[in-house]
């Protein structure tokens, strides 16, 4: 019964083994059309490709103990059948000997049918003796072919389990050989990002230079515009005779600090409104002064009609709103180049 049962198992290992062996027997992938699209564009290379790489991980020793163990299964069954067979034949012939014994006890002896009986029960006796022999040669094949199953299972098993070893051990190699790989690329990126960085930090702090020595100037040249203009008006007014107002200059902006914050924006912007407010109200009042000395010459009956009459008159006022024309220009030029210059300087200091 035990014998019965071992081996029951060792067929169903058998069977395990013999459907890995036509899974790995298979083509590359199972379907001829892609197999024959495989050995076109590689040329037939793909075969020795695959050979190398079940060389490598083991897949060939496993294949081969497989191949061992569908074998011996083989030779087992074979020589299990004909065991069962002269086992039968021997079942048989035995149940011809009780027969015929059966019938030399109906018979008399000394007669002829007594001898034919005994005669015959001999060969058959010689018969069973020759088919014991082979039943027992049988059951030695049987065994040691039992034996030779076992032995391809284990092997086949050891490669099995060597393989899956190999490939445990590929496999930490190459998560190793990948962490160091990724470590090394990380390393050479955040070097390439820092040289690259500090080359943006060089550039946007020479374009920073650069428009702040622009905005200087623009400085410069805002006071230099303003400072003509007060100088423009006081000549009129020393012309015209006209007492200038006490302390009233144009503010001048600061060079100091030309860094693009909001405050410095903010101070620029009403810097510039302020002087443009104080040349207006300058401009009015000129205006208003000029007509009031040219009603008194009208009353009084002096000849003062030469110096305010009606082309000074006109003189003045082409003056007047070229003056706030040129303000104008110049102010929406200068808020629009004291804006863009510190905008342009904050992207460049951001990137």
């Amino acid at each position: 019964m035990a014998l019965c049962r071992r081996i029951l198992r060792l067929s169903i290992h058998a069977k395990h083994c013999r459907f890995v062996v036509r899974r790995y027997a298979k083509p590359i992938t199972g379907y001829e059309s892609a197999d024959n699209a495989l050995q076109a564009v590689t040329g037939g290379r793909i075969n020795r490709w695959l050979d190398a790489y079940e060389d490598l991980v083991g897949l060939t020793e496993v294949r081969q103990a497989q191949d061992q163990v569908t074998q011996a299964e083989s030779s087992y069954r074979s020589i299990q059948e004909q065991r069962r067979s002269t086992q039968q034949q021997l079942t048989k012939i035995q149940a011809k000997i009780k027969a015929i014994a059966t019938e030399i006890e109906k018979t008399k002896r000394g007669t002829d049918a007594y001898l034919g009986l005994v005669t015959k029960e001999n060969e058959i006796i010689k018969e069973e003796k020759e088919v014991l022999e082979q039943v027992t040669v049988l059951e030695e094949s049987e065994k040691q072919s039992f034996t030779l199953l076992s032995s391809a299972l284990r092997e086949s098993h050891e490669k099995e389990r060597a393989r899956a070893e190999r490939m445990k051990y590929w496999g930490i190699m190459g998560s190793i050989i990948g962490a160091v790989i990724g470590i090394f690329g990380s390393t050479v990126n955040s070097y390439m990002r820092m040289k690259e960085l500090r080359n943006l930090v060089t550039t946007a702090a020479e374009s920073g230079q650069i428009h702040r020595e622009k905005m200087m100037e623009l400085i410069m040249s805002v006071n230099e515009q303003y400072g003509k203009i007060y100088q423009f008006l006081a000549d009129i007014r020393s012309a015209t005779g006209i007492t200038p107002p006490a302390k009233q200059t144009p503010a001048k902006i600061s060079n100091n600090d030309t860094t693009a914050s909001e405050s410095n924006l903010e101070e620029l912007i009403s810097t510039l409104k302020q002087n443009e407010v104080m040349f207006r109200e300058e401009i009015n009042k000129l205006g208003e002064i000029l007509l009031v000395k040219q009603g008194r010459g009208d009353s009084e009956g002096k000849e003062t009609v030469v110096y305010v009459g009606p082309e000074m008159q006109s003189l003045l006022h082409t003056t007047e709103k070229s003056i706030e024309k040129k303000l104008v220009v110049q102010t929406c030029v200068y808020v629009l180049a004291a804006v863009s210059v510190p905008i342009l300087l904050k992207i460049f200091s951001g990137s």
